[in-house]
């Protein structure tokens, strides 16, 4: 386990070895990779401040699992950086088991690090301070056969850049008919800063086709990373593939949880939190549920709005996301769409939910909008302030939801809202509750009478267009305390406490509670007995 080292140029002595600061190797082109030079468990310094405008190629050094080869810049006094110059240059990370390590890299009109390879497993980066450029500044290359495996990206600082094509920070981008694969890759606790992608800060997508279906990702981990100031979508990751006509998730496992995203800006019309698409769950026994959870975002300007799950199975829970905006569409709380199914939504908490901020009847701003999704399940949500609390969109084949026990305060518009072609029947809205200071229709139906409202809520608001209220519907004050529970009688539930609670801490009864937190003479008081 040897160090080895390198410095820019060869000035420093006649005698270059690479075996200390003092005999460094002059430059990147004299490195010795495997026999005589740098071989499993041993670690490269990158010393003082390097200039080139060359693709800086890894060598062949052999590394294992059980012994990986380090390229780090931290050596004391001597803080490492490469500055590529113009052009296509990176360095290419093309070995398996190697870690690139606190180092300041500066792109030049590419990327940073591009890691390729027939696969490519074990690349660690980590700890590095990237100034991204024109392309990503970690740029996969999806070569037809390459893909990566135990990839990980963590705790490095992303600073700046313009992301062309798609992706700022971090991508892999797939348009050309390759099979192209990411397998384990973990995506944790980085920085991303003021950087303008033309689509998403970090991007996985796979265009799909059916030239494209040998494209997938499998357990993907994106968590614990900071957004600051960037504009785009913060996460899109997607690879769908199409079965005969019908277009269904290619990809398995994903786990995004523990970010934070300060004013993630518009690109056009893109931007927002988390575009996540065509993840059907993990076949790694131990991997779980797709959890989207524990995310705290603040400022989400763009279609996305804070969560817009496609083609897949998904728990999201647990978010808080402040305003959201749109110029165009969508700019929703969550919106489930295209494929969407089987999925349950719970115990997050929106609040400032603009959309574009006109006062029409268009798909912008809903605190929970279903369009073409199947058996989708929100309850326990917490929306403050928004355009419409619950919406249905033109539906493909089978939509269908159940939302209960959520509270809606101040919609600006709507309580409910089903366009044309939704479907009146399968999507049943129950106990919850609605309230505004506008007076507009409580529920507006575009097409025929809707038979799934029941046993909600809805104060402040006006008589519904094509739909009559349920009989157990009510329509008084709420009287809602400062932690939104219903202090009014009408509301309180007189039912039977059944013991128990739910997932997130609400207690059972018969007859149910109305809305997203529990009334307070509803909630049983014990007794401590000592023994």
């Amino acid at each position: 386990m040897a160090n080895w080292f390198v410095r820019p140029n060869t000035s420093h002595s006649g005698m270059r070895n690479g075996q200390s600061y003092a005999s460094a190797w002059g430059g990147w082109t004299e490195i010795v990779w495997g026999a005589g030079g740098i071989v499993p468990g041993d670690t490269l310094y990158v010393c003082d401040s390097h200039t080139y405008s060359a693709i800086l190629a890894i060598g062949n050094h052999g590394a294992t699992a059980g012994s990986r080869v380090t390229i780090r810049g931290d050596y004391p006094g001597h803080s490492g950086s490469i500055t590529f110059g113009a052009g296509v240059y990176y360095i290419d990370g093309n070995r398996n088991y190697t870690t690139i390590t606190a180092l300041t890299i500066n792109a030049g009109s590419d990327a940073c690090i591009s890691p390729g390879g027939q696969p490519n497993k074990g690349l660690w980066i980590t700890n590095n301070t990237f100034s991204c450029g024109a392309q990503a500044a970690i740029k996969f290359r999806a070569f037809n056969t390459w893909g990566y495996e135990d990839t990980i990206i963590s705790g490095n600082t992303f600073n700046g850049g313009s992301g062309s094509p798609g992706g700022g920070c971090i991508q892999w981008y797939v348009t050309a008919a390759v099979t192209s694969t990411i397998k384990r890759l973990t995506i944790s606790n980085n920085t991303f800063s003021r950087n303008s992608a033309q689509r998403a800060t970090v991007q996985l997508l796979a265009l799909f086709g059916t030239a494209l279906e040998g494209c997938t990702i499998e357990d993907l981990i994106v968590s614990g990373n900071t957004f600051e100031n960037c504009n785009s979508v913060a996460l899109e990751v997607e690879c769908k593939k199409t079965v005969a006509t019908v277009t269904v998730g290619a990809n398995r496992g994903i786990k995004v949880y523990d970010n934070i995203i300060r004013n993630q800006g518009l690109s056009g019309t893109f931007g927002g939190g988390f575009a996540v698409s065509g993840f059907e769950l993990s076949a790694t026994a131990d991997f779980g549920i797709n959890d989207i959870y524990n995310n705290w975002c603040s400022g989400l300007h763009g279609l996305t709005g804070f969560c817009n799950p496609l083609y897949g199975t998904y728990r999201i829970f647990n978010n808080y996301a402040e305003n959201i905006t749109t110029i165009s569409i969508d700019g929703c709380g969550v919106l489930p769409d295209h494929g969407c199914h089987d999925t349950v939504i719970f115990n997050n908490e929106f609040r400032d939910i603009h959309g574009d901020g006109a006062s029409t009847y268009t798909a912008t701003g809903f605190g929970i909008l279903v369009l073409d999704a199947t058996n989708i399940t929100c309850y326990g949500n917490l929306i403050v302030n928004c355009q419409v609390g619950v919406g249905f969109g033109n539906k493909g084949p089978g939509q269908s939801s159940n939302i209960f026990n959520n509270t809606f305060v101040n919609c600006a518009l709507h309580a409910a809202y089903l366009v044309g072609g939704a479907n009146n029947t399968t999507n049943l809205v129950r106990n919850n509750i609605f309230t505004t200071r506008n007076s507009l229709p409580a529920v507006k139906v575009d097409s025929t009478a809707w038979t799934g409202e029941s046993n909600n809520c809805f104060y402040g608001f006006g008589v519904p267009v094509a739909h009559t209220l349920a009989a157990s519907t009510i329509t008084g004050d709420p009287q809602l305390d400062n932690s939104y529970r219903p202090l009014a009688d009408a509301i309180k539930r007189k039912g039977v406490y059944l013991g128990g609670k739910d997932f997130y801490g609400k207690q059972f009864y018969n007859t149910p509670n109305i809305g997203a937190v529990e009334d307070v003479t509803n909630t049983p008081r014990y007794t401590l007995r000592y023994r």
